[in-house]
């Protein structure tokens, strides 16, 4: 933005030093550095522009990295469960017995190793969307990396472009003023190719993360509609005494510190 604000100051001066070669050198180079001075007006605006998509852009990506790092944080955890349930799988193997099928184990063990594989098919799919979910977020790193970088560009571009216009209007210089109106138009083909390259390559990106995030959240919501947990604890205790005694002995804990206060 400082950038800008150096260039429409130098097109203040340029309108001054218009009007003052206009009474000391005649009107055609009064009129020259009018018109530079404009020229220097607009290649601020693109400066500013330019300015306000580089940190627009720079924005978006730092989201784009913590989101990422949730994603990554959520394979994790997929990943550990399924290394745990992966563990209580092998020790289930000495009620199975080598070379026999889990339907044909014994009949304690074979409804508590059926719900450790089920475990096994969740947390490995969940591991597998949850990867694929993070990974689909570093096409989208590239792309406003790219982005950025483009904008960047753009900018150096108006950056010269308003230092040749100076140079013109110190010297009074069709030439260089030309040149300077030539840099102008790169840096304003240089933006138009970035958004239009930034705007495809993000978007497809884009839709490929919330793509992947929609099929890891309708897992993890399919997986949260019941409760495993609670149907697993009601196999091993069917008629619910063990719950019951335990139920029991923390109300007897909570109720000794009672009487003792009283």
């Amino acid at each position: 933005m400082s950038d800008a604000h150096e260039a429409l100051e130098h097109a203040e001066h340029a309108s001054h030093a218009g009007h003052s070669g206009h009474d000391d050198h005649g009107p055609k180079k009064g009129g020259m550095g009018k018109y530079i001075g404009i020229s220097m007006g607009l290649i601020g605006v693109l400066i500013a522009f330019c300015a306000a998509m580089v940190g627009s852009t720079r924005n978006d990506l730092t989201k784009t990295l913590v989101l990422q790092a949730q994603a990554h944080s959520d394979y994790d955890a997929a990943s550990t469960k399924l290394r745990v349930v992966m563990m209580e799988v092998e020790n289930q193997r000495q009620y199975v017995g080598v070379g026999t099928a889990a339907t044909t184990a014994p009949n304690p063990h074979r409804a508590i190793l059926k719900r450790f594989i089920q475990l096994y098919l969740d947390y490995a799919k969940e591991k597998s969307l949850s990867k694929t979910w993070a990974d689909a977020y570093t096409p989208l790193i590239g792309a406003l990396f790219e982005s950025t970088e483009g904008y960047e560009r753009a900018q150096l571009i108006a950056e010269v472009a308003v230092v040749i216009a100076s140079l013109a209007l110190l010297m009074g210089s069709r030439v260089a003023w030309v040149l300077s109106l030539i840099v102008m138009a790169a840096c304003a083909g240089q933006l138009t190719l970035t958004h239009i390259e930034s705007s495809h390559s993000i978007g497809t990106a884009e839709a490929a993360v919330e793509k992947a995030a929609e099929a890891y959240h309708e897992l993890r919501k399919a997986h949260s509609q019941g409760d495993p947990d609670a149907e697993t604890v009601a196999f091993l205790d069917p008629d619910g005494k063990i719950r019951a005694e335990l139920e029991a002995a923390a109300g007897e804990k909570e109720a000794k510190p009672a009487e003792e206060k009283h």
